[in-house]
Parts: structure tokens; sequence; C-alpha cells
């Protein structure tokens, strides 16, 4: 189907890409296979699922399309806890050494927009309390997420990237049990732009 010149839809349409740790590594392993140090989100969609990125361009909107910013959030998905077994680090401990122990940063067109502790951006989804099976970053309500105060623009072939940076590594470095390094696959942290996309009719 044709495009109509001039016209332009507005959609709410989050953007989303994951970090994955396939089964059989650990979350350290996979940051030494990229970088030790950081996490970059939408930048690599090659290979990649739906689940794991809804991007078909490595850190730009398909065709002329402009998004708006409104709200960024941080997930994880699901780590087996450890309390009957110490070698499985505990779910717990995991998602606060992830959130105290890192900065994210959004940056469109080199530029950073916002960077602070990742414990800035909480998830806004996950598991209703008082299951006692998976701990969430914050209240599993899509309302409860870091909302920019004005909307971030993201215009058309313009790059965009979020980072998440570990300053003093990721903690436990040299797969020492029970943390965040140690952490093994299938594992997905997932970091979401929720906002408003604006494409021509078609």
């Amino acid at each position: 189907m044709a495009k109509v010149k001039g016209v332009k839809e507005k959609l709410h349409l989050p953007i989303y890409d994951a970090f994955f740790v396939p089964q059989g590594t650990t979350f350290e392993q996979e940051m030494t296979r990229r970088d030790p140090r950081v996490i970059r989100f939408f930048v690599d969609v090659q290979s990649k699922t739906k689940l794991e990125t809804n991007l078909q361009t490595a850190g730009q909107l398909p065709s002329l399309n402009t998004f708006e910013a409104r709200a960024m959030r941080v997930v994880t998905s699901h780590v087996l806890n450890g309390a009957t077994n110490p070698d499985i680090p505990d779910s717990t401990a995991v998602l606060a050494e992830l959130i105290y122990n890192s900065v994210t940063s959004l940056l469109v067109g080199e530029k950073i927009m916002i960077e602070v502790p990742t414990f800035w951006f909480p998830s806004g989804s996950g598991v209703s309390p008082g299951t006692g099976t998976v701990p969430n970053f914050g209240e599993p309500d899509p309302l409860a997420t870091f909302r920019f105060a004005e909307p971030v623009i993201i215009e058309p072939q313009q790059n965009f990237r979020v980072e998440i940076l570990f300053p003093q590594g990721v903690p436990g470095t040299g797969n020492q049990v029970g943390t965040l390094g140690a952490v093994n696959g299938p594992f997905r942290l997932w970091v979401v732009l929720d906002g408003y996309l604006t494409r021509d009719v078609q």
C-alpha cells in the first residue's frame, strides 16, 4: 500500500531492546565478550527475536519516523532464588547489585539527555507483590516509572542509544557465587523507552 504524502499518524508505541544472556553462559561472560563495563542498548539488533527488541535498524528509527520518549524503564527477567542453594544467585540481591552499582544514560545524537544511577528507572512491570516468587524493581504498574519532565525527541535518522555503565565493574567479577556476574542464562535485561511514534499513514 502506498504512503499518503503529507499525512502523519501518532501512536503510543514503546520501543525496547534487551541484553540477553543465553543458557550455558553467565552475565559476566556475556559482558566480557562485548564490553566488561558497559551494556549498550538499541545498537545491536541483528539476530534478536521480538522478545529482545522491536527495532529493525541499529540505533535509528525506521524510515522517517519521529519518537517522543516520555518515560524510561529498566526491566529484568526472573533469576532463580538462591535461598535453598547458595550456588544460585538470590534474585533480590542480584536486582540490588544491578540498580545500585550502575549508571544509566540516554544519548540522542551523541548528546546525553539524562545520566543517573539505574535505581531512578523502576520497571513498572513484573509479578504482583505477595507472590513470594519474583522481586520487582518498583511497583508492577506501568505508571510507576520514571517520566521525563519534557519529552525527549528522537528525530528521523538520528542515532540514539541507552547505556548501562558499571563504573567499578560488574559485581561478582570472577563468577563469585551469589552475585550479578554469576547469573546464569537464560536471562534478559531490557530497556524500554515509552512514548509516541509519529509516522506516515499507509
